[in-house]
């Protein structure tokens, strides 16, 4: 009979660890391993899951997880599986532990779908000029069409910076609206790129030619500061922009400048610093919605995280290939 499996999961059991790790799917983890958890009441620190790693065969991460280098998997014979319950991986394991032999898992498809489904509400909302009804409709505005930025989705041409796994649940959600999907990301085969129903084309020819702008791209020293002047200057006028990646990848300055005249619509779920200050002048533009970095998993969806960790483990043990695997030579291109 084979020896039962033990995992341990880092998330300490407070604020949202109990919208992921949900008990019907937790009953399901049971049922193949033994589950140890973080009582403490904070993350653990990296001695600390050394410690209580010892003899386990895998771990489960999620938001908040220490960091995991050799010294972990050297405490831990038995350990052949890091499964992260969340997106990125970059900051929570050390390249080291690739080096070692340990297979890494994330639940990236997971946050894909939510994160596109969020870029969709963006770009609609955005065509549609819902934010400036925020607060009703004023009486003067029932005096014939609101025709004003009030435009429709179908058809337009959606630019994504970046072809991960954000930018394809977008794209799985924009399928309804016949929209002609280019694509910039130095990183993809055009092959790829075309059976996803996206033409690759240059950063200068996107911004010039799409109605909405979605970056997808990940944190890397080619992409930090990408888009800054030069690019926002390139935006055509009535554009929407969405940034749904991350907040080092714009000038924020140079965002502000091209977006005062008005020409264009922004929506900015990620920033730096996040939150944005108080009296940053981004806040009091009119065409400029921003939003708490929420675009990922919603509080309903998150145990979907959960799910695909679990699926993959199971996998893993039965002697197949998890569905969500992170090698090393991905980080690089990746969120």
């Amino acid at each position: 009979m084979a020896e039962r499996k033990k995992v341990l999961i880092t998330h300490e059991k407070t604020g949202r660890y109990y919208d992921i790790f949900q008990d019907d799917i937790m009953e399901d983890l049971r049922a193949h391993a033994d589950v140890v958890e973080n009582d403490l009441g904070r993350p653990f620190t990296t001695a600390e899951l050394a410690e209580r790693a010892r003899d386990c065969d895998a771990i489960i991460t999620s938001w908040g997880a220490p960091k995991i280098d050799l010294s972990v998997v050297k405490s831990a014979p038995k350990l052949r599986i890091i499964a992260h319950a969340a997106g990125s991986v970059k900051n929570i394991i050390d390249e080291s532990v690739w080096d070692a032999g340990i297979v890494v898992t994330n639940a990236a498809s997971v946050m894909g779908v939510y994160v596109g489904e969020f870029a969709l509400l963006a770009a609609l909302a955005l065509l549609r000029s819902l934010p400036k009804y925020t607060f009703g409709a004023r009486p003067e505005m029932w005096e014939g069409l609101p025709c004003d930025g009030w435009e429709t989705l179908i058809g337009k041409r959606v630019g994504l910076i970046g072809l991960g796994q954000t930018a394809r649940g977008f794209i799985r959600f924009l399928q309804p609206f016949q929209c002609d999907l280019v694509g910039y990301d130095p990183y993809i085969a055009p092959e790829k790129a075309e059976a996803l129903g996206v033409k690759l084309v240059s950063l200068e020819e996107l911004l010039t030619t799409s109605k909405v702008i979605s970056l997808h791209a990940p944190i890397t020293e080619e992409t930090k500061g990408m888009l800054g002047t030069r690019e926002f200057k390139m935006i055509c006028d009535g554009a929407v922009f969405i940034n749904t990646a991350r907040g080092i990848l714009v000038d924020h300055d140079a965002l502000y400048e091209e977006l005062k005249t008005g020409r264009f619509k922004a929506l900015l779920d990620v920033t730096v610093p996040e939150p944005l200050p108080q009296d940053h002048p981004l806040r009091t533009l009119p065409n400029v919605v921003i939003t708490p970095h929420v675009a990922g998993p919603t509080v309903d969806g998150r145990r979907d995280m959960f799910r695909c960790v679990v699926d993959d483990l199971k996998l893993f043990w039965a002697g197949k290939s998890p569905k969500n695997v992170v090698t090393k030579e991905m980080l690089r291109t990746m969120a």
